[in-house]
């Protein structure tokens, strides 16, 4: 009796486990596409490290969780204000695409936080040949626009 009722426990433990792991891997992974200032698209398998946007909206700090996005559009190239720690942030007018109903919201002094290099934004990709996952940056500074897949019409 004792071991069907640890065994059950272990099951329920690892199936929730299994659960959390693939909920978080599936945050990590959203693909989407970088529109850089010359119009190119770079696409790419998932962003690291920028799971926030944070930023100025009607005159109130906001934190906005990246998951909740679809889309995040740069209307000014964003300018190296202040450092932190040693990382250089960059602010900017950002407007940002609600996931949920398209709505449109403008964010002042907004950047996304990150534990690196704030000027720059690190994407993974895979080789098409090879089927590699590649990792590569791109500069915050010359994009117009992030477009998540998810988030597409």
């Amino acid at each position: 009796m004792g071991v069907r009722i640890c065994m059950r426990l272990v099951a329920i433990t690892l199936l929730t486990l299994v659960g959390l792991v693939s909920v978080a891997s599936a945050d990590q992974n959203r693909p989407g596409r970088l529109i850089t200032l010359d119009n190119r698209e770079i696409v790419f398998d998932s962003i690291t490290e920028r799971d926030t946007v944070k930023g100025w909206w009607n005159g109130s700090a906001l934190t906005v969780p990246m998951k909740t996005v679809s889309e995040v559009t740069f209307f000014e190239a964003p300018k190296v204000d202040y450092s932190i720690i040693g990382n250089d942030i960059k602010t900017g007018t950002m407007g940002l695409t609600r996931a949920s109903d398209g709505k449109q919201f403008v964010l002042q002094d907004a950047f996304m936080p990150a534990d690196c290099n704030c000027s720059y934004i690190t994407y993974t990709y895979k080789n098409p040949f090879t089927g590699e996952t590649l990792q590569a940056n791109a500069a915050i500074d010359g994009l117009q626009r992030i477009v998540f897949e998810d988030g597409a019409r």
